[in-house]
């Protein structure tokens, strides 16, 4: 993985010693990811969608590999939506025109 080392103001970032192998870097974290858990991330249960937001808490949306097919969709609301997967089929300048305009439509 790569680290940032701070040096006198300056980041320095190695190189992974996966970067020039991709499968091998697949294989490798695969395999490890149970076991590696960074020290600053936090694990935290779902709640469900329904339930009052605290005052002063952001509530997160997140969802993937819509592929699109957002029609009939139910989306929870949310102060940050997150799509972290594929939002087409095939990358057609048609299917990303209309996710932006479902997306622009969850204002």
């Amino acid at each position: 993985m790569a680290h940032g080392i701070p040096s006198q103001g300056k980041v320095s970032i190695s190189v992974d010693e996966y970067s020039s192998n991709p499968t091998q870097a697949f294989t490798h974290y695969n395999i490890n990811q149970s076991r590696f858990q960074p020290p600053h991330v936090h694990m935290v249960d779902p709640i469900p969608y329904d339930t009052p937001k605290p005052a002063g808490h952001t509530r997160f949306v997140c969802i993937s590999d819509t592929h699109s097919r957002t029609d009939g969709v139910q989306m929870p609301y949310g102060d940050i939506l997150l799509h972290t997967g594929d939002f087409t089929e095939l990358g057609l300048p048609s299917e990303v025109k209309k996710f932006n305009d479902w997306l622009g439509s969850k204002v």
